[in-house]
C-alpha cells in the first residue's frame, strides 16, 4: 500500500508490492512480482517481471516487464521487451518492441509490435503493423495487419495477413486471405478470396473461391478453387 500524497518519485525495489490510486507505482523501479491498480498504473515502471498492470495507461512507459500482464485501454503502452506476456485492451501492446512469447487480446492488439516472435495476435486490429512477428497466429478482422516477414505464420480472419508481405511458410485462412500477400513461398491461401493480390508465391497453394486471385509468378502452384488461378502469370510448373 502506498500513499501518494506527495509527487516524489519512489526509488525502493516495491518487490512483491501493489500499489493502488491514480499514478499508481509512479516512478517505480524494479518493481517486480507487482500489481499496479490505477490510472496511471505501472507509471514509468522498469523491470516489473511477473507484473500485472491493470488501469485505462496500465503499463505506462514499462520497460523489461517479463512475465507480465497488462490489462486496460493502453496496456503495455510503451512496453518494451515485454516476453512471455499478455496485453489485454483497447490498445494492448501499444508500441510494444520485441514482445517475444506473448499474446495481444484486444481493440488494436499488438499495437505498432515489433520482433513480436512467437506471438498470438487475437482482436480486430491483431498484429496492427507487426513487424517479424515469426512463428505467430494473427486471429482477427484485420489479423497480420501490415504484417511483413512473417515467417512461419498462420493469419485467419476477415483481412488474414492483410498486405502481409514476405510471409513465407505461411497459411492464410480467412474472408480476404494472403491480402496483397507477396514472396508469400511455401504457403496454402484457403479462403474466399485466397491469395489476392498474391506475388511471387512460390510452390503455393490457393484453395478457394477465387483461389490465387491476380497472382503472378506463382512457380509450381495448385490453384484449386471456383476461380482458381485467376489472372496468375507465369505460373510455371
Amino acid at each position: 500500500w502506498r500513499d501518494w500524497s506527495s509527487d516524489v518519485c519512489s526509488s525502493d525495489l516495491a518487490n512483491w508490492s501493489n500499489f493502488f490510486g491514480y499514478q499508481a507505482g509512479q516512478c517505480a523501479p524494479n518493481a517486480q512480482n507487482s500489481n499496479f491498480l490505477g490510472n496511471q498504473a505501472g507509471y514509468f515502471a522498469s523491470n516489473a517481471g511477473g507484473s500485472n498492470f491493470i488501469g485505462a495507461n496500465a503499463g505506462y512507459c514499462a520497460t523489461y516487464a517479463s512475465y507480465s500482464n497488462f490489462f486496460g485501454s493502453y496496456a503495455g503502452s510503451f512496453a518494451t521487451n515485454a516476453c512471455c506476456s499478455n496485453f489485454i485492451g483497447g490498445s494492448a501492446g501499444s508500441n510494444a518492441t520485441n514482445a517475444n512469447n506473448s499474446n495481444f487480446l484486444g481493440f488494436g492488439a499488438g499495437w505498432y509490435a515489433t520482433n513480436a516472435n512467437s506471438s498470438n495476435f487475437i482482436g480486430g486490429y491483431a498484429g496492427f503493423s507487426a513487424i517479424y512477428a515469426n512463428d505467430s497466429n494473427f486471429l482477427g478482422r484485420a489479423a497480420g495487419y501490415c504484417a511483413i516477414s512473417a515467417y512461419n505464420s498462420n493469419f485467419i480472419g476477415l483481412n488474414a495477413g492483410n498486405c502481409a508481405t514476405g510471409a513465407r511458410c505461411s497459411n492464410f485462412i480467412g474472408n480476404q486471405a494472403g491480402f496483397c500477400a507477396t514472396n508469400a513461398y511455401n504457403s496454402n491461401f484457403i479462403g474466399a478470396s485466397a491469395g489476392v493480390c498474391a506475388t511471387n508465391a512460390y510452390i503455393s497453394n490457393f484453395i478457394g473461391v477465387s483461389a490465387g486471385y491476380s497472382a503472378t509468378n506463382a512457380n509450381i502452384s495448385n490453384f484449386i478453387g471456383y476461380q482458381a488461378g485467376i489472372n496468375a502469370t507465369c505460373a510455371c510448373l
